[in-house]
């Protein structure tokens, strides 16, 4: 009977690793492993989207500002720890849990460089006949991107962006250890490098939009109504031609976005200072600076939101909130119910609602 017992047991602890795997896999579409790095990238197609200077860029090594657990080697327990670490709507020290994913992910995998010398990028999709431009921001938690090793919130957005008319260009941003607000200044970069090379694409200057998931979601909401037509550049950069051009997009699409680190407070480690984290005051001033619908100015801006109704990541109730506040304010935007959808949920729940409402306001 013990070893009947015993056996089972086991058995059970196998069926539940690979359940686990399985969900991890649907999750990040196989991102979290770094499988197909070489295939799903098209890096023979980026362009880097900054000049000689990379605003916010030095030769300083990243490793020895981070936090990083060396004996932790195994990079799916390193994913289960970032994607539970990242939950939580109390304070929590992530740090070293969020850096040694960034290393296994991102700087072992040769992603990234172990200084602060990345080179942001876009990936263009071109079709014929269309000056039609999307931006296709992947999530990743601020920690990681998932386009790295994966398809599913790049490539494949950009293909179906294409079948419908429609270039696409896939940013390629930097994350963790950088800090804000350079996540969101390589995204208003791109911004102005595509309408300046406007004539080269073949593109509408004037008719460029957004598109993002999670953490690009956030890069978004953001970007609208933090960023877009302000200066956040570092003391010591010096502006080219391109950083003069404007920066204004009509409209934005975010698809289960992160619009407040209320339920996510330990992902903050990925974005701003790691003491002003651990200092509750500062913490709670980031938490409030941080939460898009105390700062709305987009109302101008058209909006798309999908979100999932059972979302366990970043859960649904600060885009309802949100929603209800740029609503207030004015804001067109069109809300999609993605029911009975966790996070990450795939193009079937979305998608058609998407272009339809694209080609009316782009």
């Amino acid at each position: 009977m013990k070893k009947t017992i015993k056996f089972l047991i086991i058995i059970l602890l196998f069926i539940l690793v690979i359940s686990f795997i399985g969900y991890l896999l649907l999750l990040n579409g196989a991102d979290i492993i770094g499988f197909g790095k070489n295939k799903v990238v098209d890096y023979d197609r980026k362009a880097n989207i900054w000049g000689n200077t990379v605003a916010g860029n030095s030769s300083k090594s990243k490793l020895d500002e981070m936090n990083i657990d060396y004996n932790q080697t195994n990079l799916l327990l390193s994913a289960y720890d970032f994607s539970r670490g990242m939950v939580n709507k109390e304070y929590e020290d992530a740090e070293q849990v969020m850096d040694t994913y960034t290393y296994l992910y991102e700087i072992k995998n040769g992603y990234e460089k172990e200084t602060y010398e990345d080179e942001p990028y876009i990936i263009p999709y071109l079709v014929d006949n269309s000056d039609l431009a999307v931006i296709v921001i992947c999530g990743g938690g601020f920690g990681y991107k998932s386009m790295d090793g994966a398809t599913n919130e790049g490539k494949e957005i950009a293909d179906t962006l294409n079948r419908n008319g429609f270039n696409a260009f896939v940013l390629h941003y930097r994350s963790n250890p950088y800090e804000y607000p350079i996540p969101y200044l390589d995204l208003q970069r791109a911004i102005r490098y595509i309408r300046f090379h406007s004539e080269d694409y073949h593109i509408n200057k004037d008719k460029i939009s957004l598109i993002g998931f999670s953490a690009g979601g956030n890069e978004i909401g953001t970007f609208i109504n933090k960023i877009q037509g302000k200066d956040f550049f570092p003391e010591n950069y010096i502006k080219d031609e391109i950083d003069l051009i404007d920066d204004k997009v009509n409209s934005a699409a975010m698809i289960y976005p992160l619009l407040s680190f209320r339920s996510n407070i330990p992902m903050l480690f990925c974005l701003f200072n790691d003491d002003d984290i651990r200092d509750e005051k500062k913490r709670n001033e980031i938490l409030e600076m941080t939460d898009l619908y105390r700062n709305i100015s987009s109302q101008d801006v058209k909006q798309f939101i999908a979100y999932g109704t059972n979302d366990n990541i970043v859960g649904m109730d600060e885009a309802k909130k949100y929603i209800e506040y740029v609503k207030n304010e004015g804001t067109d935007v069109t809300v999609v119910e993605a029911q009975n959808q966790d996070h990450c949920f795939s193009q079937e729940h979305y998608m058609n609602e998407y272009i339809e409402w694209l080609k009316n306001n782009i």
